[in-house]
């Protein structure tokens, strides 16, 4: 799926969907996205490090999935007032070891 024509987009809620694969790096196009919501689907691999673009993201839901690797410390220092990932990834802004 691509995402580069979304750019006005605020709220993308795909919770529960049975979505598969990786997240797609294009979600970072998404520049006036607001909520990003991917929970509770069977997403894999590393979160992309292209989502630190959305610099309006104030809430970014990616837990009951199955992805693994570090949150990029890039997303760590958005000014995020909901970061929800799943107990298995390895979060320094989640844990305050930042």
């Amino acid at each position: 799926m691509e995402f580069e024509n979304l750019d006005v987009l605020n709220d993308l809620n795909l919770d529960n969907n049975a979505l598969s694969g990786m997240i797609p790096q294009s979600l970072g196009n998404m520049k006036k996205l607001h909520v990003l919501s991917l929970a509770n689907n069977q997403l894999t691999g590393p979160i992309p490090q292209e989502l630190s673009g959305l610099q309006d993201l104030v809430k970014c839901r990616l837990g009951g999935n199955s992805l693994e690797g570090p949150v990029p410390e890039e997303i760590c220092s958005l000014n995020l007032l909901q970061l929800e990932v799943d107990n298995n990834m390895q979060c320094s802004c989640c844990t305050g070891d930042n």
